[in-house]
C-alpha cells in the first residue's frame, strides 16, 4: 500500500477501508509476538522516550521515565486519532509495555520475549506488563510450575514487573451484565487490584479485550 492510502485511511478513521484495516490487523507484524522487526521498533521508541525524559529537569531534579498508564491508556485513547496498526479513533491505546489488546497471538513466551527488548533499566520510574490467563490453564500443578518458570525467565531477561489476571472473558462479561452476582470479583488493573464491577465500563471492556493466554 502507498503512504497516501494509509494516510487517507487514518484521516477517515478507516471508513470504507475495512479490508485494509483487517489486512494490517491480521497480517502485519505486531509487537508482543516475538517478531524481530516490530520488537526492534518498540526498543527504539522506548529508548528514545527514556533518553528524552531523563535529559529533562524540574524543580526536584531529573525527571524519571516510566511506562505505566494506570488505566489512562483508555482515557488517552479517547482523544487519539486512528493509528496505523488498525486501531480506530477513540479506542484504548496499549497498556504500558503490554501488547495491543488481542494482537498478541503467539502465547505468553512470545509476549515476554517482546517485552524484554525494552531496556527497563532506563525506565527507572517503572514499567507495566499485564497478562490474562484462562482459569483452565492454571488447573494443574504442572501449569502452575510453568507460570513460575515464565516469571523467572522474564526477570532473567531483564523484565522488572509482571502481573496477571486468571479469569475468563466469559466470566467478566457475565459480571458486567449482572454486577449484583459478582460483587466479590477482584481483578488486577495496573499495579493495583479492584472489584471488577466498580471499575468504569470502558476499563472493564479493556480488561475483557486482553488476550486470553494459555500455558
Amino acid at each position: 500500500i502507498t503512504a497516501k492510502e494509509l494516510y487517507d485511511a487514518l484521516l477517515s478513521n478507516w471508513e470504507g477501508k475495512e479490508n485494509l484495516r483487517q489486512l494490517i490487523l491480521n497480517e502485519a507484524p505486531h509487537y508482543g509476538n516475538a517478531d524481530a522487526y516490530s520488537d526492534e521498533l518498540a526498543s527504539w521508541v522506548s529508548h528514545t522516550f527514556a533518553e528524552l525524559i531523563t535529559s529533562a529537569t524540574g524543580p526536584r531534579g531529573h525527571y524519571t521515565p516510566g511506562l505505566y498508564p494506570i488505566t489512562f491508556h483508555v482515557v488517552y485513547g479517547k482523544t487519539t486519532a486512528a493509528t496505523p496498526d488498525g486501531r480506530m479513533s477513540g479506542e484504548p491505546l496499549s497498556d504500558g509495555i503490554s501488547a495491543v489488546q488481542s494482537l498478541d497471538k503467539n502465547g505468553p513466551t512470545a509476549v515476554i520475549t517482546s517485552a524484554s527488548v525494552i531496556n527497563q533499566v532506563e525506565l527507572s520510574n517503572g514499567t507495566l506488563l499485564n497478562m490474562k490467563f484462562h482459569p483452565n490453564t492454571m488447573s494443574s500443578d504442572a501449569s502452575k510450575e510453568s507460570l513460575i518458570s515464565l516469571i523467572k525467565t522474564y526477570f532473567d531477561m531483564g523484565g522488572m514487573q509482571l502481573q496477571f489476571n486468571v479469569v475468563s472473558a466469559e466470566i467478566l462479561r457475565k459480571a458486567q451484565a449482572n454486577p449484583e452476582d459478582f460483587k466479590d470479583l477482584v481483578v488486577r488493573i495496573a499495579g493495583f487490584s479492584a472489584y471488577f464491577v466498580e471499575v468504569y465500563k470502558e476499563c472493564q471492556d479493556d480488561i475483557i479485550k486482553r488476550t486470553e493466554l494459555n500455558m
